[in-house]
């Protein structure tokens, strides 16, 4: 008895095993007839049977994607070589049926490894690349790298602007976007190296003007005082500086000897020592 009460047990568990679908935290389930009508009502967290028909398992946390390899244009006309970032969206759980049965199949994005949907996935992907490109286009491209952010708040603005165009606020909502990478075009980096040795060759050469402008100074200024004024003032100084001497001598009663001016040379000394003689 015991082990017919065990047999029987074993067939319900295995029944209830493959007859039914489990709905997690963070996620919602749309039940499919039969006959492929998909009801209205959201299936909440928990076990739903599907003896009779299918349980469609949907995402419905905050969703992370990512878009690479995206080629955007600058203000300038200019093509990056690469564009990577990723992006989170939520949707409303109260939406998914509506989201299921207004949109296309091909609006959504599967998850096979996952074995669930994430609503609006496709669409709203399509939607984040054109807010991409159309942030992009509002900076010049070497202005790209160093606004990062402000791209990045942007994609998030346009983004969520066109989802209200299209009647989804609050149904879909863009919450983040992260931009992971951000190549300029070759072309575009070679000329911004050229321009920065540009500018650190016009440097190196003002600064090398300037010494030379202050080393003329200097020697404009040396040639000025070889002029006759700078001559007189030697030779006042020098006239100075003899009387001073003189003055030094009287006061201390030494013997003078009386220099002509003229005197430049040692012949002058023999012709004063001749003249001694003779007299």
């Amino acid at each position: 008895m015991k082990n017919r009460f065990y047999v029987v047990f074993l067939a319900v568990v295995a029944i209830f095993a493959t007859g039914c679908t489990q709905i997690e935290t963070g996620e919602v389930g749309l039940r499919k007839t039969f006959n492929g009508t998909i009801e209205e009502q959201e299936l909440g967290t928990g076990w739903h049977q599907t003896l009779v028909g299918s349980v469609i398992v949907f995402a419905a946390k905050e969703i992370l994607l990512s878009e690479e390899n995206l080629t955007p244009q600058s203000k300038d006309k200019s093509t990056l070589k690469d564009f990577d970032m990723t992006f989170t969206y939520t949707v409303d759980p109260k939406e998914v049926s509506y989201f299921y049965t207004k949109y296309s199949y091909t609006a959504h994005l599967t998850q096979e490894k996952h074995k669930e949907i994430f609503p609006m996935g496709v669409f709203v992907t399509a939607i984040v690349r054109a807010a991409a490109y159309s942030a992009v286009a509002e900076f010049d491209a070497l202005e790209v790298n160093n606004n990062r952010t402000k791209i990045e708040q942007r994609i998030v603005e346009i983004a969520n602007k066109k989802l209200e165009h299209e009647k989804l606020q609050r149904k879909a909502d863009i919450v983040m976007v992260n931009v992971k990478n951000i190549q300029l075009a070759d072309i575009v980096v070679e000329s911004a190296n050229r321009a920065v040795n540009a500018q650190n060759d016009l440097v190196t050469k003002t600064t090398e003007v300037l010494i030379a402008t202050q080393e003329g100074l200097r020697i404009k200024a040396l040639a000025q005082q070889s002029g006759p004024g700078y001559i007189q003032l030697l030779y006042a100084q020098s006239n100075q500086t003899r009387a001073e001497a003189l003055l030094t001598a009287a006061k201390n009663k030494s013997t003078i000897w009386v220099v002509p001016q003229n005197f430049t040379a040692l012949g002058g000394i023999g012709s004063i020592a001749g003249r001694s003689a003779n007299e």
